[in-house]
């Protein structure tokens, strides 16, 4: 596997000039969880029980548990969809707020279920489980929602209505069949999805205007003081800086979307402002 530029939203790697993410990792197991679950599951084998949440844990200390139910998927028809929209979801987080985000988001999705099945059964006596990743997927779609709200699914719809759609469809479903405790681990891992991603993007906004203050900072001039004889206020104001009105567009347009959105001659108008004002200060 080559090694090459490692960053908060670039891959590990490349294997065969593919890149590798935490989410093709994640995917790959999802694929390789299908297949052994379709196995056991046609061999009548018990050790897919080793793999799937239960309250209460029995052995006590298979932790594992925990976090492996997702990969115990049901092979039907919709199980493949299911594992696409993970990667969908999941790389598009992961390539926009980076990859201890997308780790933090996910272990928290993953515990919901467990942490509604021990207050169930501690509270209340219930023995409950969980397997499959259709739950971790549906809170994946509402944070990819939050995250890219406007943008449309394949040119029709906006992703928020898409994803509002699709939980209250999925709650009606879990209504119909009175499976109440799915109801609240559904909203729940919306709810958590949601709000979570809310505040990955104010901190990545607070960083960006961060940033961008910094850009200013570079291209804007730094005052020279010099004696004056008893300068006018018209005088004076000559002698601060003032950003030129060109110059302050390009960067408030680069603050909004970013460099990659200007064109080749704003590009050039940007570095020709800076090697001119790097000229004047070194005069």
């Amino acid at each position: 596997m080559a090694r090459y530029l490692s960053g908060p939203t670039l891959p590990y790697g490349k294997w065969n000039g593919i890149p590798i993410y935490l989410t093709t990792i994640l995917t790959a197991l999802f694929v390789v969880g299908m297949i052994g679950t379709a196995i056991l599951t046609a061999g009548k084998s018990t050790l897919l029980d080793a793999f799937i949440f239960d309250m209460p844990l029995y052995p006590a200390w298979s932790f594992w548990r925990l976090f492996t139910y997702p990969f115990v998927n049901p092979v039907d028809f919709f199980t493949p969809f299911t594992i696409f929209f993970f990667y969908w979801f999941c790389m598009g987080i992961e390539t926009h707020l980076g990859r201890m985000v997308t780790t933090r988001l996910l272990l928290m999705l993953t515990l919901v279920p467990v942490v509604f099945g021990a207050i169930c059964w501690w509270g209340l006596g219930w023995r409950t489980g969980a397997a499959g990743s259709m739950l971790l997927t549906s809170s994946l779609l509402v944070a990819f929602a939050t995250l890219y709200p406007n943008t449309e699914a394949m040119g029709w719809i906006p992703f928020k209505w898409m994803a509002f759609a699709c939980i209250f469809c999925g709650s009606l479903m879990l209504l119909a069949h009175q499976q109440w405790l799915q109801i609240f681990e559904l909203w729940g891992s919306c709810l958590v999805a949601f709000l979570y991603i809310r505040h990955a993007k104010e901190l990545e906004y607070d960083d960006h205007v961060s940033t961008i203050s910094k850009i200013k900072d570079l291209f804007r001039r730094k005052p020279k003081f010099r004696v004056v004889p008893a300068p006018s206020n018209a005088s004076f104001r000559e002698t601060m800086d003032e950003p030129d009105s060109e110059l302050d567009t390009l960067l408030d347009k680069i603050s909004k979307s970013g460099i990659d959105s200007l064109t080749p001659k704003e590009k050039a108008s940007l570095q020709k402002a800076r090697e001119a004002l790097i000229r004047k200060d070194q005069h």
